[in-house]
């Protein structure tokens, strides 16, 4: 049985593993290390061991939260591919910045520009096999191209990896599991939406939807049976399977809810790397409608979307919206779908010239939804689009 692993061991392991210049990429999603048994913070070591060292560079993913301990001015340079949530501490950091990609460009960023000579990351035993967690998303890719997998086993967390065991040298143990995130209520305005979306959406077809209430509300409310093809999976595709509606295994690249979805997923073939869940060819192309269903922060005249932030606040990332609006857009039968509120604290979407640079660009959007109407771009030239969002957010 693979032993507990203290502070001291991870801090032996990585001084023997690590030399100047190296690139370590820090696994993500809910399942990123954070606290061994011990009560060592994992990001606090891997801190301590770089400033010692020198010249380290880190890259991190998508994270709900900043890594536990960790001090990015330990690091010479810390790339983030993802900004906002749990990032967006370390990149008030000088040494941190944030590279703008789809999540369906960050495997060739890691295969060339950024590629890492080790991944620590999470892992789950099953049967003395290495498998990923509660995420795949770029790491699989990286495993697979030879970069050394430094793994800490988790004899607590579940196991929905679709794929086959890693290579990996695990160095031990630790039992904090995966973070837990319970899903937010819908409120009336997210399930008047919802029901609105829903009336594009056919029996059978696959959804890709967001986190959050709106796609809580989605899975919810729709009477029609679905497959789910999407980034993350949440809570709501409990209930949706309980239904009786869930055509399928569901495929995606991270888990993020409460431990009623992570028993659910335990044992279950669902997660895949991004270089499937988020293949703009194969979601086009697969049976079935593809109905993509995403959120925006700012639409500007003609539909062009931003859905980082506001200015220089920054709420997400780019992530997979241009990936799934791209792939609804060019799938036969499909629709790329952009829900928002009419208003949202008084604010409305619309706004004369985004305040950030365009995540989605226009043409990638065929529908755009509030809960009082919709206004439908398909075959709209530039004058027409102006018009027919101009008079949806009247």
């Amino acid at each position: 049985m693979t032993e507990v692993l203290s502070g001291a061991d991870l801090r032996a392991a990585l001084r023997r593993e690590l030399r100047p210049g190296m690139t370590v990429a820090f696994g993500d999603g809910v399942g990123a290390l954070r606290s061994l048994a011990d009560g060592t913070a994992v990001g606090a070591v891997l801190s301590e061991v770089a400033r010692e060292l020198g010249g380290i560079r880190l890259v991190l993913g998508w994270l709900t939260a900043a890594p536990e301990g960790l001090d990015p001015g330990a690091f010479t340079d810390v790339v983030a591919l993802m900004p906002g949530w749990g990032v967006r501490t370390v990149l008030s950091c000088a040494t941190a910045r944030f590279v703008p990609t789809p999540l369906s460009g960050i495997a060739a960023l890691l295969a060339d520009t950024l590629r890492p000579d080790v991944l620590l990351t999470r892992l789950v035993l099953r049967d003395s096999d290495a498998c990923f967690g509660t995420e795949v998303s770029w790491q699989r890719q990286l495993a697979d191209g030879g970069v050394r997998v430094l793994g800490i086993a988790d004899d607590t967390a579940p196991c929905a990896d679709a794929g086959p065991p890693v290579a990996a040298t695990v160095l031990g143990r630790c039992t904090d599991g995966p973070r837990r995130y319970e899903s937010a209520a819908p409120e009336p305005v997210h399930e008047a939406l919802a029901d609105a979306v829903l009336r594009f959406v056919p029996e059978g077809a696959r959804l890709q939807y967001g986190p959050g209430q709106l796609g809580t509300a989605l899975l919810r409310r729709t009477d029609r049976a679905l497959r789910i093809d999407t980034g993350l999976l949440t809570d709501a595709v409990v209930d949706l399977d309980r239904r009786g509606l869930l055509i399928g295994t569901p495929s995606a690249t991270y888990l993020l809810g409460s431990d009623e979805l992570y028993a659910w997923a335990d044992g279950r073939a669902i997660l895949r790397g991004i270089d499937h869940t988020h293949d703009v060819s194969r979601l086009a192309a697969d049976e079935g409608p593809f109905i993509a269903v995403n959120t925006a922060i700012e639409i500007d005249p003609v539909g062009q979307i931003n859905v980082e932030g506001v200015g220089d606040k920054v709420v997400g990332g780019i992530g997979g919206h241009p990936d799934y609006c791209a792939a609804a857009r060019r799938s036969r039968g499909g629709l790329s779908i952009i829900a928002v509120p009419s208003r949202t604290k008084g604010r409305s979407p619309l706004v004369e010239r985004l305040s950030r640079p365009v995540s989605t660009p226009a043409y990638d959007v065929d529908l755009i939804v509030t809960e009082s109407g919709h206004a439908d771009l398909r075959g709209a030239d530039w004058t027409e689009r102006r018009r027919l969002i101009a008079a949806l957010f009247e």
